[in-house]
């Protein structure tokens, strides 16, 4: 079966959407590892639901869901 393009989906519109350099950055966060909050924004409004987290809340649960606590070192 053939997978569908980006186009023939509907996925990465918001991501073109974006200008360049907000793209870069949420690239540089994955590659990283680091919580992209902007595309987590992104995601909620796709899905058609207000964000149920705070940025806060979000960068503490994503790095609690990688098996480390929130910490400066």
């Amino acid at each position: 079966m053939r997978r569908g393009t980006e186009r023939e989906t509907g996925r990465g519109k918001g991501e073109r959407a974006r200008p360049f350099p907000a793209r870069l950055a949420g690239v540089l966060r994955r590659i990283i590892g680091a919580p992209d909050y902007e595309s987590y924004l992104e995601h909620c409004r796709a899905a058609g639901h207000p964000p149920r987290l705070s940025e806060p809340d979000y960068v503490a649960q994503f790095f609690e869901a990688k098996g480390k606590g929130v910490r400066c070192c």
